[in-house]
């Protein structure tokens, strides 16, 4: 069982993230420049490694806290995708890492409100949390494809548009 002062102070901490979070897709959203963003994917990437890695401690505490492992595994997708994005420099993948990375905010802050009910992580999760993860590591898998072996200059918003319809589709 987790110290309650413990789970409040990290509740506290998330939504602080959070709103740092939001405020950082929205300016990838909103993000109508040449230049790459290598700044604020790399901000978004280190403040949800914040998340998951006091998640993933809390865990060491508490293993059977189902909230806590839903956050230390969407973090672990985001911080991963995060970096990779900020490595990649293709721009036209932006919109999409901002998409999910929107969807995945959304879900932790619902998450971070029900740490203590495993009835309704389980909830959240079975709603949003697996389709959620498996579209982060098809968008992990598309950076890799995209940004591998062939020069970048040769990539088309095409091709990124043919990946986003498959996906939605």
């Amino acid at each position: 069982m987790l110290d309650p002062e413990i789970l409040e102070a990290f509740k506290e901490e998330t939504r602080t993230l959070i709103v740092e979070l939001n405020a950082v897709v929205e300016r990838l959203e909103e993000w109508d420049s040449n230049d790459f963003p290598t700044k604020p994917l790399e901000e978004f990437a280190g403040k949800i490694d914040r998340i998951m890695g006091t998640a993933k401690t809390m865990l060491e505490m508490s293993p059977e806290n189902k909230g806590l492992l839903l956050l230390g595994k969407l973090g672990e997708l985001c911080k991963a995708t995060g970096y990779k994005a900020a490595t990649a420099n293709f721009l036209p993948l932006i919109p999409l890492f901002a998409a999910f990375w929107a969807d995945t905010v959304e879900i932790i802050d619902e998450a971070i409100d029900h740490l203590e009910n495993d009835t309704k992580i389980q909830e959240i999760t079975t709603k949003s949390g697996t389709l959620l993860q498996n579209r982060l590591r098809w968008l992990a898998k598309q950076v890799l494809t995209l940004t591998q072996g062939k020069a970048q200059e040769q990539q088309s918003q095409i091709q990124v548009d043919a990946l986003l319809k498959s996906l939605i589709g």
